[in-house]
């Protein structure tokens, strides 16, 4: 056993990278399956034909919203490169002029040698500013074309994640037939568990997250009403849902947010959304464990400990990925197709000490 998770791990770190296209397409095809089945039963086509319908659909959504989502970052990004200068020269150093006539003038009162020291690195100070501010353009622009540079890789993997999706999806059942049929008997077996298994630990990890999104939702909703925020159900809604994923998070976007605002004068709103951030982290860092625990069934702590071990592995990946390896290995275990995990074992009942009256004679 130790052997399979030593060849999994590795799997996952070093062949996963290499192989994403085909993961992918594998997952896709799977998702697909029922969709097709039911469009071959119900509507009586034929399974290709059902397959490339399914796969036209697919594609044409997911393609759509791929193009809408890079259009919307190109967009952002071209407003934050115009937007960062005059943040700078509209209201940073405006900032930082008056901020450093108090600094003087609290100098002055102190003595010569304080103010003299005070006066000397003010140009220094607004320098380092003014070069930082200049040095985050940079790395921005560095990782756009870096990103730039490795489209065409990206494109060429997709190209062949599609076409393996294509394959995949007409002989899906024939696929998995064949892979499992090289399997030993004992193999097999735990395969189909765990396949079965793991659509219903994904079932319940989706209920999980959808009561914490719903939870974030509410606490933004409320945050933003406080704040006097216009389209504060909207906001709530799309924080919420950034919050779910594991890279990105609330902060991704109420940060930011609040940074802006308290160099643009609004002090009490600025606060108002870090606290809010401050709220929703901690609540969601308390909940999390307990209510993925609750449903996949893992105690809160071993939940939190694969959470956490799984993103210090795997990254983002891994936040969700080793809770749910977890929950299927000790489901497994529960049902007997695998035995892992050592059971309390209870002690063996006592036999009955015979009473014997004040009378009669013990045997």
């Amino acid at each position: 056993m130790a052997l399979v998770i030593g060849l999994v791990f590795l799997i996952v770190k070093y062949l996963l990278g290499l192989i994403w296209p085909f993961f992918l397409a594998f997952i896709f095809a799977w998702c697909m399956t029922p969709v097709i089945r039911w469009m071959t039963v119900k509507c009586h086509i034929k399974r290709p034909i059902a397959a490339v319908i399914c796969l036209l659909l697919f594609f044409t959504l997911v393609g759509g919203l791929l193009v809408v989502l890079l259009l919307s970052v190109v967009s952002w990004f071209q407003d934050l490169m115009v937007f960062l200068p005059r943040l700078y020269r509209e209201t940073i150093e405006p900032w930082l002029e008056i901020a450093m006539g108090w600094a003087t003038e609290f100098a002055e009162r102190l003595g010569p040698d304080a103010y003299e020291v005070v006066t000397s690195s003010i140009p220094d100070i607004i320098s380092s500013i003014g070069n930082a501010v200049t040095s985050f353009s940079m790395q921005a622009v560095g990782v756009v074309s870096g990103w730039v540079t490795k489209l065409p890789s990206m494109l060429l993997s997709t190209l062949i994640c599609i076409i393996a999706t294509v394959f995949m999806t007409i002989d899906f059942h024939r696929m998995t037939a064949f892979l499992l049929r090289q399997l030993p008997e004992r193999a097999r077996h735990v395969t189909v568990k765990a396949k079965e298994t793991f659509v219903s630990v994904v079932a319940k990890y989706g209920k999980s997250y959808g009561i914490i999104m719903g939870i974030t939702f509410c606490e933004l909703l409320i945050g933003l009403l406080i704040l006097r925020q216009q389209q504060a159900p909207l906001l709530a809604l799309l924080i919420a849902i950034f919050d779910i994923f594991p890279v990105v998070g609330a902060g991704f976007i109420l940060i930011p947010w609040a940074i802006i605002t308290l160099l643009g004068g609004g002090t009490a709103k600025g606060l108002g959304l870090i606290a809010l951030y401050v709220v929703i982290t901690i609540i969601r860092q308390f909940m999390e464990p307990r209510v993925v625990g609750h449903q996949v069934g893992l105690h809160p702590l071993v939940t939190l400990i694969a959470m956490l071990v799984g993103t210090k592995l795997f990254g983002g990946i891994g936040l969700l990925g080793l809770p749910i390896a977890c929950a299927i290995i000790k489901n497994l275990d529960d049902n007997g197709v695998i035995h892992l995990i050592r059971k309390e074992e209870s002690a063996p009942a006592k036999a009955p000490v015979p009473v014997t009256g004040p009378d009669e004679p013990e045997k």
